[in-house]
């Protein structure tokens, strides 16, 4: 068993400090700093321990593996207000998974047979190390503004399962977004098309057990049979209506007000399913409304910054296509959204650089963004947003930015009605 150590001790750039500074976090010390204090897991451990790396100065305010506790119970309403607590997952164990029709699906997989055949297995330690690194300049940050940060257990997603209609290996445990949806005090497993996902959640038990501690609750969807009938003939055809599918990533919750967009990762049976779901558990109010606005997640397509403004992708969110409770909003419009750095596998997940939409807001006036979406950043600082710009570099490579990587389990906002 090779084990291999990793630490980094970053400056802030006076950019990067101004910006924060800005948005009320503390920055005295001019550095985004952490230090293993346990080794990175190499790929060939069949059991991958709980992320490697802890910032033991944070301790309190961190948490990681077993014997989780946390400090916040879940309640989560929407995408924009003061957050307090939030999951960031882990690179640790990630895989290129064998791809079949529900791969396929989702991602946009070249035809070339070589380059199909070079990317599937674990990816790339090197890849892992910087996206970690990343990772943790960006808990850094989280913890700076005091927020408590919540890591899932890793696992080798390299080992293959079985069911009575498909074999696969697994993906990765680094984006919880995909795969949970928070609304109040209850975690829904969704049931995702994507068969190398179906046991994702595995890796979040020990945190949703812990918030379970709190009094949240937990309800999964129906487990899909995700056989061939699931998917319509062809590569990226889309899913059919025989079962439940959806990705939690395809929701936009803005309080009362759900948005689900009807694509290639969610189907129209999601939107009875979830509205009557919510409707009975969390509260009779809540409103589910379709959409249509493209196969990506919607975090790259429609982004509601704060109440009264949102970020859109100006290719698919027109006026035709826009729902009608956001056409009096400011429109963040930026055309130019730059590919995210060069990418570590064959060919990237994220096939387009609509990545760069990916962003995560802290409070109502500040938003983490990939630091080099230069316009992006410039149309958020003219509407007076503190933006805090990190690096992510390899958000097309495994397909997710600051919001896939991350799933907000507590923030102020209340069950309220924004657009009336």
């Amino acid at each position: 068993m090779v084990l291999k150590p990793v630490a980094w001790c970053t400056p802030m750039s006076e950019w990067q400090i101004s910006r924060m500074e800005n948005a009320g976090a503390n920055c005295a010390d001019g550095y985004l700093d952490w230090a293993p204090d346990v080794p990175t897991p190499q790929h060939q451990l069949r059991s991958v321990p709980p992320s490697a790396m802890v910032r033991p100065a944070a301790s309190s305010r961190t948490y990681l593996g077993n014997g989780l506790t946390v400090h916040h119970s879940l309640h989560s309403f929407d995408e924009f207000t003061k957050l307090r607590s939030i999951v960031v997952g882990t690179p640790f164990g990630a895989n290129h998974p064998e791809i079949e029709a529900s791969f396929e699906n989702f991602f946009r997989v070249p035809k070339d047979e070589a380059l199909r055949r070079a990317a599937i297995g674990p990816i790339p330690q090197p890849i892992i190390e910087e996206i970690e690194e990343d990772i943790h300049g960006f808990i850094d940050v989280l913890l700076k503004f005091d927020i408590e940060v919540i890591r899932p257990v890793a696992v080798d997603s390299t080992i293959s399962f079985r069911t009575p209609h498909f074999e696969i290996s697994q993906l990765y445990s680094l984006m919880p977004r995909d795969c949970l949806l928070v609304v109040g005090d209850v975690f829904v497993e969704v049931p995702s098309p994507s068969r190398a996902r179906y046991f994702e959640t595995f890796a979040f038990r020990q945190f949703m057990e812990a918030y379970v501690q709190k009094g949240a609750h937990v309800v999964a969807a129906p487990k899909p049979i995700l056989g061939a009938g699931s998917y319509r003939a062809g590569a990226g055809a889309g899913i059919t209506e025989v079962e439940v599918l959806f990705d939690a990533a395809n929701c936009v919750r803005v309080g009362k007000d759900i948005f689900i967009d009807v694509n290639n990762s969610a189907n129209r049976r999601s939107v009875d399913w979830l509205e009557r779901t919510l409707r009975g558990l969390v509260d009779d109010r809540i409103r589910i409304h379709p959409m249509h606005l493209g196969y990506d997640h919607v975090d790259v397509t429609l982004v509601p910054l704060r109440p009264g403004v949102v970020l859109i992708d100006p290719q698919k969110v027109t006026e035709k296509t826009i729902p009608p409770q956001f056409k009096t909003w400011d429109k963040v419009v930026v055309d130019e959204v730059l590919a995210t750095r060069d990418y570590g596998l064959p060919y990237p997940l994220a096939s387009n650089d609509g990545i760069g939409r990916n962003v995560l807001l802290i409070d109502p006036n500040t938003v983490v963004v990939d630091d080099i979406q230069l316009p992006l950043i410039r149309a958020l600082e003219r509407r007076n947003f503190n933006v805090v710009p990190l690096p992510y570099r390899h958000g097309r490579t495994l397909g997710g930015s600051w919001h896939c990587i991350t799933l907000d389990t507590n923030r102020v906002g209340e069950l309220e009605d924004y657009f009336d």
